[in-house]
């Protein structure tokens, strides 16, 4: 009888469906600490926002913002414009699958403070929950 050096198909096909089982763990894996940096991304993009509102109240007396809004491209293409001063294709707040805005708070329709909003971007709509940060520090992270 002949011994021959090898794998049987058997230990072949047990070591590929392991190496499987462990590709799709590590995906997933892979994919919510993608998820959770772009969240964090998000929140410091909102942070640095608030930062620019500062400014702008020292220059202009009152904050930058639409009487109502939700997060949109335009959104995110206005505050880059009005609060970073950039032109063009120019993006400071740019958060990949993320749209901002900028909403006013008024008491007694006097503008006083501000609102960041933040979500996930998908087919043109807000998906998940929304961040929310105001002028006075508040958040919903």
């Amino acid at each position: 009888m002949l011994k021959t050096k090898g794998f049987s198909l058997v230990e072949l096909l047990v070591v590929v469906a392991i190496i499987g089982a462990l590709a799709s763990v590590g995906t997933l894996a892979y994919n919510g600490y993608v998820k959770g940096a772009r969240k964090t991304a998000a929140q410091n993009a909102m942070q640095q926002i608030a930062l620019m509102q500062t400014e702008y109240y020292s220059l202009t007396g009152g904050y930058y913002g639409d009487a109502t809004c939700s997060p949109s491209a335009s959104g995110t293409s206005g505050i880059n414009t009005n609060l970073f001063d950039t032109e063009g294709d120019e993006k400071i707040i740019d958060v990949e699958n993320y749209e901002f805005c900028v909403e006013d708070v008024k008491e007694d329709t006097v503008k006083v403070g501000f609102l960041i909003k933040a979500c996930i971007n998908q087919d043109g709509s807000c998906s998940g929950g929304v961040l929310t940060l105001d002028s006075k520090g508040a958040d919903n992270f």
